[in-house]
């Protein structure tokens, strides 16, 4: 159990480590990424859109998440994730607006705010994986929301 005023300072310090560059990306900045990243395969082009530089970053963090033997993963010989596979694949992209934050799916009901739901998403693997790794590739988590997880950059990371 935390008491309120260690768990607002650790909620300060998640925020403040938060992606702070807030202006939306640029279309020469954007690519459309390939619907077999995303976990509805559906999804229109303009939903797909991420800034070049966080999905390199993304692509990066899941060919190491698929050489992960611990995570079990689906994945082509190539190191990408297999199509049946869904951990790991992107729930949303540019409705951030920045283009780089991803919504990643990490079990549970892609994006429900329920606590039930969350509860569920921290326990699983993927998430587990996320916090320990994903800061590695440049990108930090939402303490809010298991699935979002904005990408700062490797420079950012490396200033820690």
């Amino acid at each position: 159990m935390l008491d309120e005023d260690t768990l607002y300072q650790m909620v300060s310090t998640w925020q403040g480590v938060r992606l702070k560059d807030k202006t939306p990306a640029q279309p020469g900045q954007l690519l459309v990424a390939p619907t077999s990243d995303f976990y509805d395969t559906s999804r229109p082009d303009e939903l797909r859109q991420v800034e070049r530089e966080t999905y390199a970053a993304y692509k990066r963090m899941v060919a190491a998440a698929c050489a992960d033997p611990s995570l079990g993963l689906k994945h082509t010989a190539s190191g990408e994730l297999a199509p049946e596979e869904k951990f790991f694949k992107i729930v949303s992209a540019f409705p951030h607006t920045t283009g780089r934050a991803l919504d990643l799916y990490v079990g549970g009901e892609p994006v429900e705010t329920k606590d039930a739901n969350r509860a569920i998403q921290v326990q699983t693997n993927a998430y587990h994986w996320l916090v320990q790794n994903a800061d590695k590739f440049g990108f930090r988590p939402y303490y809010y929301e298991p699935w979002h997880w904005e990408y700062v950059g490797t420079s950012a990371t490396a200033a820690k």
